[in-house]
C-alpha cells in the first residue's frame, strides 16, 4: 500500500478537479451518451475532502461484504448522491485521491457477491496428455484435439450451464485509440469487422460439430443443438451485429426468428465524460493538470481502481461481470449460452479465472490484445 501511494504521489485534489473539469467540458462525441451536464460549483475541493470520509466508510463496509454487485453499486450511488451532493466530479476527486493514498486497495479482497476467487483449484477443460488421469475423465467426454491435448466436456448439463463467450471484433471506432465503453454506440467495421464476425461463427460451428458427433457416437443427448442456445448481447450495436453473423451460420433456418437477450454483465466499462476521447489526448490532459510527464500520468489512468469522471473503474466492471456470470450460470442450468461481449469484459473474466490474486492477474492481462478474438469456453457447476 505504501509503494502504491508513493507511485501516485503526484495526484492532488486540485489536479484531479482541473483534469476532471477539462474532460467533462469537452464537446460530446457523436453517438455517445454522456453523463448529465456539469453543474457549476466553487467549493468542490472542500466537498471532496468531506466526501473522502464517506468513501472510507464504504471501503470499510465492503470488508464485511455486499450480497451482490447490485448492492455494492447501490451503495456507491447513494454515496455520490448524499456525500457528494450528486456531483460526479466531487466523487471523482475524492475517490482517486484516496486511491493515490493507497486507501482503496483493500477492495480487492472484499467479498462482493461472487468475486472472491475459490480456494480449490478449478477443473480445466483442455489437458495435456501427460496430465490426463482417470479422475479428470470421470463423468466427462474426452476429445482428442491434436498436439497431445484432450478436451474434457461434461456428459450432460442437468446441473451445469455452458458458456461460449466471444468478443465483438473490429469496430468502426477503434478501442485501441479511443475510450469507447458502454456509452458509445459502436458498430462493426464494414471491411474488417464483418469478415471477422463470420470467421468466429464458422469456427464455432466446426467446434460444435466436433463435440456433437462425439455425443451422437456415445448415444448421449446432444446438448449442443444450436437451435436451443440462449444468445445474449450488450446494449452496444456491435455485439448484436456479431450475434447476427454468428447465428446466421449456426442456425441459418431459424436465424431470422432468433432474438438475443440483453445482459447487464456483458456491458463494457463506463468511461463517463471521457467516452470517445483519444487516449493520447486523455493522458496529455492529465499530464498537464498534474504537471508531470505523460508516462507518469498514465500510472493513475491505468490503475484498476481509477474511476473515470462520470463513469466507474475497471474494478467495478470486474465486480459486475464476475457476479453477473455466476447469476447467469445459476438461473440457466441445463442450457448453453452464447455471450457476445467486449475486450474489457473478457479481460475481467480472464483475471477472475486466473488463480493468482487480483493485482497479479491484472498485471498479467494488463495488455490484453484488443484484436484477440478467441472464444472463452466456461462451464458453471457446483456454484463455481
Amino acid at each position: 500500500m505504501k509503494a502504491e501511494a508513493e507511485n501516485l504521489d503526484f495526484v492532488t485534489i486540485e489536479g484531479l478537479l482541473t483534469y476532471g473539469e477539462a474532460i467533462a467540458r469537452r464537446p460530446p462525441v457523436e453517438g455517445a451518451e454522456p453523463p448529465p451536464p456539469l453543474a457549476s460549483s466553487g467549493d468542490r475541493p472542500q466537498r471532496a475532502l468531506e466526501a473522502m470520509v464517506a468513501i472510507r466508510v464504504l471501503v470499510q463496509d465492503a470488508q464485511a461484504g455486499f450480497a451482490n454487485a447490485a448492492a455494492y453499486r447501490q451503495a456507491r450511488h447513494n454515496l455520490i448522491q448524499q456525500a457528494c451532493g450528486g456531483d460526479e466530479l466531487v466523487f471523482f476527486a475524492a475517490w482517486n485521491q484516496l486511491l493515490a493514498q493507497g486507501e482503496l486497495s483493500s477492495l480487492f479482497q472484499a467479498p462482493i457477491g461472487a468475486t472472491k476467487k475459490p480456494i480449490r483449484r478449478r477443473p480445466v477443460a483442455i489437458v495435456p496428455r501427460e496430465h490426463m488421469t482417470p479422475n479428470l475423465a470421470e463423468g466427462r467426454i474426452v476429445l482428442d484435439i491434436g498436439d497431445d491435448r484432450y478436451w474434457l466436456m461434461p456428459r450432460d448439463l442437468r446441473d451445469r450451464t455452458l458458456f461460449f463467450t466471444m468478443r465483438h471484433g473490429v469496430s468502426k471506432v477503434d478501442s485501441k485509440k479511443f475510450r469507447v465503453g458502454r456509452r458509445l454506440r459502436n458498430v462493426l467495421d464494414a471491411e474488417r469487422g464483418i469478415p471477422k464476425a463470420d470467421a468466429i461463427g464458422a469456427a464455432l460451428v466446426r467446434t460444435l460439430g466436433l463435440v456433437g458427433k462425439q455425443l451422437d457416437f456415445l448415444q448421449l443427448n446432444n446438448y449442443l443443438d444450436s437451435e436451443s442456445f440462449v444468445h445474449m448481447v450488450s446494449n452496444s450495436p456491435n455485439t448484436r451485429q456479431l450475434f447476427e453473423r454468428v447465428v446466421s451460420i449456426l442456425s441459418p433456418e431459424t436465424a431470422e426468428g432468433t432474438q438475443p437477450i440483453i445482459g447487464c454483465a456483458l456491458e463494457s466499462q463506463d468511461f463517463g465524460w471521457a467516452t470517445g476521447i483519444e487516449k493520447t489526448v486523455e493522458v496529455e490532459e492529465a499530464a498537464k493538470a498534474f504537471g508531470v510527464e505523460t508516462k507518469v500520468a498514465q500510472r493513475l489512468i491505468k490503475h484498476p481502481l481509477y474511476s473515470y469522471p462520470g463513469g466507474h473503474s475497471f474494478f467495478e466492471l470486474y465486480v459486475e461481470l464476475v457476479d453477473g456470470f455466476h447469476q447467469l450460470g445459476q438461473v440457466n442450468q441445463g442450457k448453453v449460452l452464447c455471450l457476445y461481449t467486449h475486450s474489457s469484459t473478457l479481460r475481467a473474466l480472464l483475471i477472475f479465472l486466473d488463480p493468482r490474486p487480483f493485482n497479479e492477474a491484472f498485471s498479467e492481462f494488463g495488455a490484453y490484445k484488443e484484436g484477440q478474438d478467441n472464444v472463452v469456453l466456461l462451464t458453471y457447476e457446483h456454484g463455481q
